[in-house]
């Protein structure tokens, strides 16, 4: 009677012990990787780059704003981006700062989700693009906001201007609030401290997530051609994956 008791007790133990592990896996990341993002409207510059992405197989998300300003030259060049396999994301209608926009120019939220959202969702959907995640402009958010625009997409982006780079580490498949880590020359941050985050994501299976605008070009707002190879390489070498945005949203 006793052995069949301790059997039991060990049975229930193994099984529980089996059910946690199932639950502390789900939602995990299958794969270590990297998110490339770029910002706003440089759709002429990012269209110049596309082969050297298809180089290296890397699937990027491109957080769109100003859409209503868009040639129609620039609405074709966008649409073959997204049928290279990219995603095409949102970035703001007008590229306003929504809080100063709520806080300090003393509109609602529903009015300026209506002008800063709604309305260059509408323009892009009619085109055929459909995005399902969000870049704030300049960074500037907050929880309520982040709740409210939950209402249309699957996950907001922040930018992570601190020292915690961990902070711009996905661990899961589930993400609602993403902190984008800049590696323009605006940033400042060396190519070392880029390849620090690139290595945490391979040693903690995470994505790191990262945030540009231009490629090549003399602004600030711009990451190097020679930092992206090096990027590039070091995914290669870790055997790491490209991940979009939405591939890591909830």
């Amino acid at each position: 009677m006793r052995r069949n008791i301790a059997l039991l007790i060990l049975a229930t133990m193994w099984l529980f012990s089996g059910s946690c592990k199932k639950f502390e896996k789900a939602g995990q990341l299958n794969q270590a990787g990297i998110a490339l993002t770029f910002d706003d409207d440089r759709v002429d510059n990012w269209f110049e780059y596309l082969d050297l992405f298809d180089s290296a197989n890397a699937k990027v998300t491109f957080y769109i704003c100003k859409y209503n300003r868009f040639t129609p030259e620039q609405k074709r060049k966008l649409a073959i981006i997204q049928n290279r396999g990219h995603e095409i994301a949102f970035h703001g209608t007008n590229h306003y700062n929504m809080m100063d926009y709520v806080y300090r120019y003393r509109h609602t939220m529903d009015e300026t989700i209506k002008c800063e959202v709604a309305d260059g969702l509408k323009l892009m959907n009619r085109d055929g693009f459909y995005p399902t995640s969000f870049a704030y402009p300049y960074g500037a958010h907050n929880g309520l906001f982040d709740k409210m625009l939950m209402r249309y997409f699957k996950s907001v982006r922040a930018l992570n201007g601190t020292n915690d780079f961990s902070m711009s580490q996905a661990s899961t498949e589930k993400n609602e609030v993403l902190f984008g880590l800049g590696i323009d020359k605006s940033s400042r941050r060396s190519d070392v401290n880029v390849a620090d985050v690139i290595r945490s994501a391979y040693n903690n299976n995470t994505c790191a997530v990262f945030v540009s605008h231009d490629i090549n070009t003399s602004k600030k707002l711009s990451v190097t051609i020679e930092r992206l190879h090096k990027i590039f390489a070091q995914v290669k070498q870790l055997g790491l994956k490209y991940y979009t945005i939405s591939d890591i949203s909830k």
